[in-house]
């Protein structure tokens, strides 16, 4: 009898520990993803589609924004999975100052959504700007989650090969010799950039030190812009196949070491 009781009893209490134990889903910090002004959600599938493969489990969410600048979200958080966010634009929008509008309105309704308190930040290519242009002009609002992680892939900090300066040489510092306009307005974060998140900086040398219309120069030149507020800072060099700009979401190297930085 005296078995029974304490059986019951250590019943009882491992039903309360598993009542106040989150769900994973809960406490792991929502990944948006961002496109290229020329690409779009077929950019960002590979790096999802490989961490499922990888065995990484992921409710895959959707962002859709008009090109008027509606959000449409969609898909089912399930839980026990990180949360990503495919986030897709109709329109290529020239404008960083629009684009990072659009980017802060998904970021802003999906977390009204799916209620999560953290999030991590994709960008590929040109996405990279609209997002950093988006936490310059409104990490002071209140309506953005704490920022944990940040990936950027092939980003034209300092400009495209079409655009003056892009490829300027790099101080000790990171910081480019000759800049543009478009870095000219991004040198705020080096007093706002969120102190909580690690970044990981990649680029692909196809060859010249470029990747056909990056230089990696113009993409490195997010070091100077992050740190020393940034939790970390680390680079990666792609060589060889699928290094050109458009592949680069597509070739193993980036998506192994998207995958260990976010979810590992």
């Amino acid at each position: 009898m005296q078995k029974k009781k304490w059986s019951l009893l250590l019943g009882i209490i491992l039903g309360m520990m598993m009542l106040t134990i989150p769900a994973r889903a809960a406490t792991n910090s929502a990944t948006f993803i961002f496109h290229d002004r020329t690409g779009s959600q077929r950019d960002e599938t590979p790096l999802v589609t490989a961490a499922q493969k990888d065995g990484v489990k992921l409710s895959v969410l959707h962002a859709k924004v008009s090109a008027q600048g509606k959000v449409r979200l969609s898909g089912q958080l399930t839980k026990e999975t990180a949360p990503v966010i495919e986030v897709e634009f109709a329109k290529h929008e020239g404008s960083y100052s629009k684009t990072a509008q659009w980017s802060y309105q998904v970021i802003k309704q999906a977390r009204a959504k799916w209620h999560f308190k953290t999030m991590n930040l994709v960008g590929i290519g040109t996405g990279n700007m609209g997002l950093l242009n988006c936490l310059t002009r409104y990490a002071d609002t209140g309506q953005l989650p704490t920022l944990a992680k940040q990936v950027a892939i092939a980003g034209p900090f300092n400009g495209t090969h079409i655009q003056p300066n892009a490829d300027s040489k790099l101080m000790k510092n990171g910081r480019p010799y000759h800049i543009n306009m478009l870095y000219h307005e991004l040198l705020g974060l080096k007093k706002t950039y969120p102190k909580s998140s690690a970044v990981l900086n990649i680029y692909g040398n196809r060859a010249n030190h470029s990747d056909g219309t990056i230089a990696n120069s113009s993409s490195r030149a997010l070091k100077y812009l992050v740190t020393p507020r940034a939790k970390s800072y680390q680079e990666q060099a792609v060589k060889g196949t699928r290094a050109g700009h458009d592949q680069l979401t597509r070739n193993p190297q980036v998506q192994t070491a998207v995958i260990k930085f976010l979810w590992k």
